[in-house]
């Protein structure tokens, strides 16, 4: 009983929380909450940005690609037939009985030779080319196709804003010009430098200008293609109102140039 007694007559605990303490984890409750939601806003920022750039950068390294394997499988056509004809004519040398019909053909049907020239500026560029994948079934396509790359004006659909685009020429049959006809299509917006620069055998510098082309006046290119071209690629694209700039240069080289090995015109003298 005395014990009882002396239980009951202490003091009795509070059951609740005070209104200190309910304020208190209110705030800190409220900060935590705050601290979460600012972490995954600054999240989802980043990563709209991280993925906008690689974006860019995907878009900008697949051009690239495309122009690089379009200007590695150029096609410079040669009839070796015209010639061999060409030059028994020069030299008056006899024709032996295997190659007669080279030197007098029988038939009389004119032949028209493909226009495989290669055509290049420091800001666009024309040739003939045997990256020529089949994409529609049933299509007239030859083996080698006419590409060109050019920069022009264009719009964005979704923006409505107008840039500099880099577009890719295709003509599926090879015609007299090289620099006309065919599709366009966009393969780049927002371009600020498209230039290119061609190296061969004739040229002992890199050059802005190559013409490939029987009425050239540069006799060191007529009917002969680069070695190699270089390409600078760079487009500006505006992140969270900051503009971006990414660049690519590559040295991109011709895997058969095919031209016509140099004959020395210096003879010895004679006695």
């Amino acid at each position: 009983m005395n014990l009882k007694r002396c239980l009951s007559s202490l003091p009795k605990s509070p059951t609740g929380f005070t209104l200190l303490e309910v304020i208190l984890a209110i705030t800190i409750l409220s900060t935590l909450t705050l601290l979460s939601t600012q972490a995954i806003g600054r999240a989802l920022k980043a990563r709209t940005k991280i993925q906008a750039e690689v974006d860019d950068v995907s878009a900008l390294r697949d051009s690239m690609r495309m122009l690089r394997t379009d200007i590695n499988m150029a096609y410079h056509h040669r009839d070796f037939e015209k010639e061999i004809q060409e030059q028994a004519l020069k030299s008056n040398a006899p024709i032996r009985a295997g190659v007669t019909s080279l030197a007098a053909p029988t038939r009389q049907t004119k032949r028209f030779d493909p226009a495989t020239d290669f055509i290049g500026t420091d800001t666009e560029i024309n040739f003939a080319t045997m990256n020529a994948a089949r994409t529609i079934s049933n299509i007239v396509q030859a083996d080698f196709i006419e590409v060109g790359y050019s920069l022009k004006s264009c719009t964005n659909l979704t923006t409505k804003q107008a840039s500099q685009c880099l577009y890719r020429r295709v003509q599926y049959i090879l015609d007299d010009d090289i620099k006309t006809g065919g599709n366009e299509i966009v393969m780049l917006e927002d371009v600020t430098e498209f230039k290119l620069r061609y190296i061969g055998e004739s040229k002992q510098d890199w050059v802005s200008v190559w013409n490939s082309t029987g009425s050239s006046s540069d006799v060191l290119t007529r009917n002969i293609f680069p070695e190699s071209v270089e390409v600078s690629l760079t487009i500006e694209r505006e992140i969270e109102r900051k503009p971006k700039t990414y660049s690519m240069q590559f040295v991109v080289p011709v895997h058969f140039p095919n031209n016509a090995e140099k004959t020395s015109t210096t003879q010895s003298a004679k006695p």
